[in-house]
């Protein structure tokens, strides 16, 4: 072959490979032209939760084409596992029952329980708008509430539980906000996972892209903005341990398994201010079946595997849960209550709560074979309930190791007596992007982010350390109707 030939051949081989390049080149410029699947709303929620739900029902009350958008196949977040309880004071249920309450002793406690490192602005703004969460919640959404039980400080009669037939109540306050939100024309986009949040060249937050049913691409636009209500990350392992070390990420939990960090790992490009992020909610759990004690432990006494005592039982069972695996390193004990307080209705919640799971308990009519039916030391426990009951009557509770310093420590005197087994677990984490009391996501210059919002767990900022039961449920009304209010204020002045 001449030299002229291989040259011919090569240079039209080359142009072949050219032509056939920009062919392939053609099409994908054609694919990526295509039109994708787009969809306008004034307000776009993330998170199908108590505080997503807030905030979609408010903005359509007010006017706002509003959707919501959730990763699962139907509201699956910490508010369906939650006991329905919502912290609140100056409310009408409070004065149906007759309770004497005051907000300036409620934010005090408020703020002693997370040892005033609870931003001071927010926790202000949540006791002043708690009672009118209540109001909302019966009026908008029909919710009823069962009459209030006089608990330990610092809940006292603030816990407003939700009535109804589903249990936990959560998944009943889940049912009718969701209905409520359905019969209002909230357009509701489930099996629909968020992968990104697109903004503008000056960061201001414009939609959302989702992918719908794992196989088809949508962008949300947000005339006003989006609201992050995904909760937080406490299902994330990577996260737990990027932010709180790798202590606490063995711990069972007690929340919902699908709430993985979206608040964290969606608002990352905006460079959000994060708060709290090694803060966490714990509490009792039944590590196998998941069965919730919580309040229980302030009934009776918390005994070791060994049969003796090992905290004070005064403490609130997100601190008892929290502390458990510095003090216990199997992380085990037991609850030990008698059939003098079976009757009040929060402690009959949580046995049902153990005999809807299939969770083993133990009952028995004297201690010495309640002790023998869960493998505790006989004599031990025998010994501890001996001594505790005659000093509750000599009133030197609180002279006891460790010291019982409840107000009203209860005998244990009246059989059956019962032990629930239980472990210290995770629920939810208080760390996120701080917000102002317009629900607004603040940067780390300490400037609201255009167009970006949050409440409910996503957030951080309000809560540390502890908290008082049913406090994040009534945070997330009271955000998540800002929330969706403020961004659809938003695209009504972007019209």
């Amino acid at each position: 072959m001449t030299e002229l030939s291989r040259r011919s051949m090569i240079k039209s081989g080359l142009a072949a490979a050219v032509a056939a390049t920009a062919s392939v080149g053609a099409v994908s410029a054609q694919a990526a032209g295509k039109k994708q699947d787009s969809r306008v709303y004034d307000v776009v929620v993330i998170g199908c939760g108590c505080a997503g739900m807030a905030a979609a029902i408010e903005a359509k009350r007010s006017g706002y084409k509003v959707c919501i958008l959730d990763k699962m196949p139907r509201p699956a977040g910490n508010t369906i596992y939650s006991g329905g309880i919502i912290n609140a004071a100056g409310t009408y249920v409070q004065k149906r029952d007759g309770v004497k309450d005051d907000l300036e002793t409620f934010y005090q406690d408020m703020m002693k329980v997370s040892l005033g490192r609870g931003d001071k602005e927010l926790t202000r703004m949540y006791v002043e708008k708690s009672g009118e969460a209540i109001q909302w919640l019966t009026d908008v959404c029909g919710i009823k509430f069962r009459k209030l039980e006089h608990e330990v400080w610092p809940m006292l009669q603030r816990g407003h539980v939700v009535e109804g037939p589903l249990k936990p109540a959560g998944a009943q306050l889940s049912k009718q906000m969701l209905d409520t939100a359905k019969k209002l024309g909230v357009d509701i986009f489930f099996n629909t996972k968020v992968v990104e949040l697109l903004h503008d060249d000056v960061l201001r937050c414009t939609g959302a892209k989702a992918i719908v049913k794992g196989e088809k691409a949508v962008t949300f636009v947000a005339k006003g903005g989006v609201v992050i209500a995904t909760g937080g990350f406490h299902a994330n392992k990577e996260m737990v341990v990027r932010y709180m070390g790798g202590g606490v990420d063995w711990m069972p939990l007690r929340g919902s398994t699908i709430i993985t960090g979206e608040n964290i790992s969606l608002t990352m490009p905006f460079s959000p201010m994060y708060v709290n992020m090694d803060q966490f909610h714990g509490g009792p759990i039944h590590g196998p079946t998941r069965a919730n004690p919580s309040i229980m432990v302030n009934y009776g006494i918390l005994v070791k595997k060994d049969g003796t005592r090992f905290i004070d039982e005064v403490e609130t069972y997100v601190y008892i849960a929290k502390a458990m695996p510095k003090l216990i390193p199997s992380n085990q004990a037991f609850i030990i209550i008698d059939d003098q307080v079976t009757g009040i209705s929060t402690i009959d919640d949580r046995i049902k709560r153990y005999e809807r799971a299939n969770a083993k308990y133990f009952k028995a009519n004297s201690i010495k074979e309640l002790a023998q039916q869960a493998g505790i030391p006989v004599d031990t426990l025998v010994k501890v309930v001996d001594e505790y009951n005659k000093a509750v009557k000599a009133g030197t509770a609180n002279k006891l190791t460790p010291p019982n310093t409840l107000e009203k420590p209860r005998l244990l005197e009246k059989p059956p007596f019962y032990a629930f087994p239980f472990m210290g677990g995770m629920t939810a984490t208080f760390g996120g992007p701080k917000i102002t009391k317009n629900a607004e996501v603040l940067n780390t210059e300490g400037k609201p982010i255009p167009g970006l919002y949050a409440a409910g767990n996503a957030i951080g900022g309000l809560l540390y350390s502890d908290y008082i039961g049913g406090s994040q449920l009534c945070a997330a009304v009271i955000w998540g109707r800002v929330a969706g209010v403020k961004a659809g204020e938003r695209a009504k002045k972007a019209k």
